[in-house]
């Protein structure tokens, strides 16, 4: 099981101009499921995205996970695709999250 971290943006306060400046404020979800899920190259001209949807799974919980999140597993930071699905039965239930993460680079050709 992976021990999924929330990332919050916040205001930390204002810069010399009187903008405000944004952080991270870190929280450390409960243990999940985490399915790799899959891998894709869009073929874009001028670009080389790779994108990667895995997707994180809590049996018989239920975090609160905004569907504008973003949540760092495994070292990667994804975000949350959608709103988290919950399922609820007698004896089974969860929370199902979809993650993205798109990696950009330069395309060679």
């Amino acid at each position: 099981m992976d021990t999924p971290i929330l990332l919050a943006r916040v205001q930390a306060g204002v810069d010399r101009y009187g903008e405000p400046t944004f952080e991270d404020r870190e929280s450390p979800l409960p243990p999940a499921r985490f399915a790799p899920g899959g891998v894709s190259e869009p073929v874009e001209p001028g670009r080389a995205p790779v994108v990667t949807e895995p997707t994180l799974y809590w049996r018989n919980e239920w975090p609160n996970v905004p569907s504008n999140a973003r949540i760092r597993v495994r070292g990667t930071v994804y975000e949350v695709i959608g709103d988290p699905a919950e399922w609820r039965g007698d004896s089974l239930g969860g929370l199902v999250v979809q993650l993205r993460s798109v990696k950009e680079g330069a395309s060679g050709g």
